[in-house]
């Protein structure tokens, strides 16, 4: 006999294939369209253009982050000393405290 959860199981399983089916009938769909689309040569050069532009704003958005990281490089030795001398100022008045 079987439980409540393993009826509720068996009734799942033909919902997740139907949607694994129907997700690969998407996919086949576009990868058709896009067959379809680059057979012109119009098209293919729409397409090159668009990539090569998504290509360049990607490039320079790396190097604007390189640059942003490379900055806060510079200051990371300068930070550590100024917390570290915060840290000890803070636990050796933390320790005359608890020494009185």
């Amino acid at each position: 006999m079987k439980s409540i959860f393993q009826k509720k199981e068996d009734k799942q399983i033909p919902g997740a294939v139907v949607a694994g089916v129907a997700g690969a009938v998407v996919v086949a769909g576009a990868a058709v369209a896009a067959t379809m689309a680059l057979k012109d040569k119009k098209s293919r050069k729409k397409v090159k253009k668009v990539l090569v532009g998504v290509k360049d704003n990607a490039m320079e958005y790396m190097k604007t982050i390189q640059a942003g990281l490379k900055k806060e490089e510079k200051n990371v030795p300068k930070r550590i000393v100024k917390e570290t001398k915060k840290l000890a100022k803070t636990s050796s008045i933390k320790e005359k405290k608890r020494l009185q």
